[in-house]
């Protein structure tokens, strides 16, 4: 095997949740064959060439909701294992609602919802729930979590570990 076959590149992208006091903005995906569509999520997407992920974030989060946010925090890290030589990898944000007023965007239906309704919820991506409490419990300025995830043949993820 090359040293190329053994290495990966990646698709690098943004995952902001962010939370006005009890509730939390996601947005419902309507692009088919998006990951996760008709499914809620934290805003987010690809970086662009140039971009960090910081940049990124504020960039998708405008994109998708046109709200500013304060505290952007990196709470989260994913590693996602496809199987090939291309792997993702997802920057997890904590952000707080600073102000705006939402817009329809193409990318989806935009909803404020509680913790509550999220974890009872069967029309949530399944590991949003685990996302969001690690966003919660994250202590600024520390470093973020790494997760590990593998696409399995259904092309569901399932989590392999979490790193402190």
């Amino acid at each position: 095997m090359t040293l190329s076959k053994k290495r990966y590149t990646f698709i690098l992208r943004t995952l902001v949740f962010i939370h006005n006091k009890d509730k939390y903005l996601l947005i419902r995906k309507n692009r088919k064959g998006s990951f996760g569509y008709g499914k809620w999520n934290g805003v987010g997407g690809h970086i662009e060439k140039g971009e960090d992920p910081f940049s990124s974030a504020k960039r998708e989060i405008f994109e998708e909701t046109n709200l500013t946010v304060n505290k952007l925090e990196l709470t989260a890290i994913i590693f996602i294992d496809s199987g090939k030589n291309r792997g993702i990898e997802v920057f997890v944000f904590d952000a707080e609602y600073a102000g705006g007023e939402e817009r329809k965007s193409l990318e989806g239906e935009l909803l404020w919802t509680k913790l509550e309704e999220i974890n009872a919820s069967n029309q949530i991506l399944d590991d949003v729930p685990m996302l969001i409490d690690i966003c919660r419990q994250h202590q600024a300025g520390r470093q973020p979590k790494f997760i590990k995830y593998s696409l399995e043949e259904n092309n569901e993820l399932r989590i392999v570990n979490i790193q402190p």
